[in-house]
């Protein structure tokens, strides 16, 4: 563990200051996601990905889950425009600009897939647990669950280019 938070760290307290913009917030869920990581290292697959994005998944679910449960809505995503109007993100011309129109995209993108497709896409993406954890836990075969995952991201694809088209 020391390894891994002397290595990562500082990604992962820049990832969750960006979302909180407190220090000692911060510094408190980076804590708080090695933790989780300690926990959870045995779930992660080195053949299904790299350490990296899967430890920033981690953190950025934890500096989310608080930003709900600050605002008091621990049942449902928080949204970019919340966010936007909480002062989390500065909406200026540019590059950032860019972001924001991106992010609208995604969460547009998200509303055209069904209710199994968004649940796989929310557990492996939002929740960062792994396929084999999303099969037990929704009690479906792994096959199942890859082919949920596939078809799920074709269509958040093809939503975001129709939206990039527009």
């Amino acid at each position: 563990m020391a390894v891994l938070y002397d290595r990562f760290g500082g990604l992962l307290y820049s990832i969750i200051f960006r979302a909180v913009r407190d220090q000692s917030t911060a510094e408190d869920l980076v804590q708080e996601t090695f933790f989780r990581i300690w926990n959870r290292i045995h779930t992660f697959d080195a053949e299904k990905g790299r350490l990296e994005p899967w430890l920033v998944t981690v953190a950025r679910n934890r500096a989310f889950d608080h930003l709900r449960s600050v605002r008091g809505a621990a049942t449902e995503l928080t949204s970019f425009d919340e966010l936007e109007r909480a002062g989390h993100f500065a909406i200026a011309s540019g590059p950032r600009t860019d972001h924001v129109v991106q992010r609208r995209a995604v969460e547009q993108a998200l509303t055209s897939l069904n209710e199994t497709q968004r649940e796989v896409i929310e557990l492996t993406h939002f929740e960062g647990m792994t396929q084999a954890e999303i099969a037990d836990k929704l009690h479906k075969p792994l096959g199942t669950v890859k082919g949920l995952v596939r078809s799920a991201l074709r269509v958040l694809r093809e939503a975001a280019e129709g939206s990039a088209a527009q």
